[in-house]
């Protein structure tokens, strides 16, 4: 799947340190709206959904689409756009794991714990960032080139020999009384 990281929105959320206890669920809801995995109009639970897939992580299972959209209270349909932001920056994988006689397909965290995947977000920014740096080096390069040309072009028709002057349809040299 092609990364697509132009959507992340990065929230400047943080836990609410004034309560006395802070909850997982509490944290994952913060630690969900930072990375801004959650899509403007969705009323999907997103902290929830971490919470599952960590705990489903622990015993290399991986979670379905259907299983998914129960845990989101969302259409299947919806799940996979949900899924998109997680997994552009390699937090989830599809995966089939061999059970049994047959294969088990859905989704699993990349790793097991919010730390390890912070890494995952914090690597593909970077691979993000280093590819719009190339990007940038090129442009910073065409527009300097573009200068130079300019100025060359420039300098060339001020030192050039002045065209004749067409009269009547047909080219004829400069006298003195011509103005300039």
């Amino acid at each position: 799947m092609k990364k697509k990281l132009s959507d992340m929105v990065f929230q400047r959320i943080s836990p609410p340190d004034h309560m006395d206890s802070l909850t997982p669920e509490l944290m994952a809801d913060v630690w969900v709206k930072r990375l801004g995995l959650k899509r403007k109009e969705s009323r999907a639970n997103h902290s929830k959904l971490l919470l599952e897939l960590l705990k489903y992580r622990k015993d290399n299972i991986p979670l379905t689409v259907d299983k998914i959209s129960d845990i989101l209270s969302i259409s299947q349909s919806q799940t996979y756009e949900e899924l998109r932001k997680w997994r552009s920056l390699g937090l989830v994988e599809f995966v089939k794991i061999p059970m049994g006689n047959g294969f088990t397909k859905g989704y699993l965290l990349t790793a097991n714990t919010t730390n390890r995947l912070l890494d995952k977000v914090e690597s593909s920014m970077k691979a993000f960032l280093r590819k719009t740096r190339r990007i940038s080096k090129d442009f910073d390069d065409l527009m300097t080139i573009g200068v130079i040309r300019k100025d060359s072009t420039e300098n060339k028709e001020s030192f050039a020999p002045e065209e004749p002057k067409i009269q009547g349809g047909e080219a004829r040299a400069p006298d003195e009384n011509d103005e300039f």
